[in-house]
């Protein structure tokens, strides 16, 4: 499996090897394969514009992820990730969409919630 980081901001540092080994474990306890996982730290601008391209919203959020297959891609927003801790969630947060959790209610929420600072703990 390759992970790709794409760090399109002025962020100073993102922890590579750390994002590597957080995706490689949440596929891994998941029992998901893919080939691919491109990571894309970029602005609220992109992310607005890939929102309202794809899903019909004006409006800018902290990340969108698409199934491309055996790719996935993870959009992140390097304004709406004020540290590395909320990067990591983010990119948690899109991974998860992928593999099928949602948030359509406060259930749901709660358990996607609770898996991205379950996996960010045991790192």
């Amino acid at each position: 499996m390759q992970i790709n980081l794409h760090n399109t901001t002025r962020r100073p540092r993102v922890e590579r090897s750390f994002i590597r080994r957080l995706v490689k474990r949440v596929l891994r306890n998941e029992q998901k394969t893919v080939d691919t996982v491109n990571i894309i730290i970029a602005d609220d601008q992109y992310l607005r514009r890939l929102n309202e391209a794809y899903f019909g919203k004006k409006r800018t959020t902290s990340v969108i992820s698409f199934d491309l297959g055996e790719v996935y891609e993870i959009y992140v927003s390097d304004e709406k990730s004020r540290d590395s801790y909320e990067l990591h969630y983010y990119i948690l947060h899109g991974l998860l969409h992928l593999l099928g959790y949602e948030h359509r209610d406060r259930q749901e929420s709660s358990r996607m919630r609770k898996k991205c600072i379950e996996y960010l703990q045991h790192e």
